[in-house]
């Protein structure tokens, strides 16, 4: 019998002689696959995904692909091969420096995990992914939040914290524009002014912005919540 990994933490036995535990294959095989609909390779320090893997969790349907915590510096080139069905994508710490513009085919993400790589930009194709609901890019090297951003109309949830991030786009045209953003984590930043017009942003639950040089709102301030801050914002908006 051959020991074949199933995406469990015991292996499977398969033909004549059992083989030692480095031989085993990262990934799930497909009976895994197709029972979660879920690729999940964790921490394997894998460099790329093979083909054979992605066309596999094709046919098996797969809608959740996370390949956290290994050694990739790009999006796997064949993952559209599961556009048609992918509605979560968890990328996080990897070595990824650019996100390709293909990204746009991936029209049902709903959750799209960015974090912890060597970003500094998105392209303007990531706007199309007019499903997303919650946007991770936290712990990259971004100096402001990337103008595709602002098309994501049902944007619930976005973390950019631990960044560079110098200033805010709070009006129309930017995150004002994001009527359904409940979630907005700016902490460890690099921003030196909160524009008054962010206290407009009625729908916020939770406003991070702690760990940046601004001199307003003050701690005693951000230590009150988000309500308390988005009040003494809306009281400095110019009449």
């Amino acid at each position: 019998m051959i020991v074949v990994h199933d995406g469990l933490n015991s292996p499977r036995l398969q033909g004549g002689q059992e083989v030692t535990e480095e031989n085993q294959s990262p990934f799930p095989d497909k009976y895994f696959m197709r029972n979660t609909r879920v690729l999940r390779v964790s921490k394997a320090q894998i460099q790329n995904v093979p083909m054979e893997v992605l066309e596999a969790a094709q046919q098996e349907l797969v809608n959740i692909v996370s390949l956290d915590g290994n050694l990739l510096r790009e999006v796997p080139k064949d993952l559209h091969l599961l556009g048609e069905h992918l509605n979560q994508l968890n990328l996080t710490k990897n070595q990824i420096s650019y996100i390709p513009t293909n990204i746009s085919q991936y029209s049902k993400l709903s959750i799209l995990n960015l974090s912890s790589n060597l970003l500094s930009d998105l392209p303007m194709e990531l706007g199309g992914l007019q499903l997303l609901r919650e946007l991770d890019i936290s712990h990259n090297r971004f100096h402001h939040l990337p103008s595709c951003i602002y098309e994501l109309e049902k944007l619930e949830s976005l973390s950019a914290h631990d960044n560079q991030i110098k200033g805010i786009d709070a009006s129309e045209l930017g995150l004002g524009g994001l009527r359904e953003l409940h979630s907005l984590d700016l902490k460890n930043n690099d921003i030196n002014l909160v524009p008054p017009v962010l206290g407009k942003m009625n729908k916020l639950k939770n406003l991070e912005l702690w760990g940046n040089p601004f001199r307003q709102p003050r701690h005693q301030i951000l230590s009150m919540g988000t309500p308390a801050v988005l009040s003494y914002l809306r009281t400095r908006i110019p009449i």
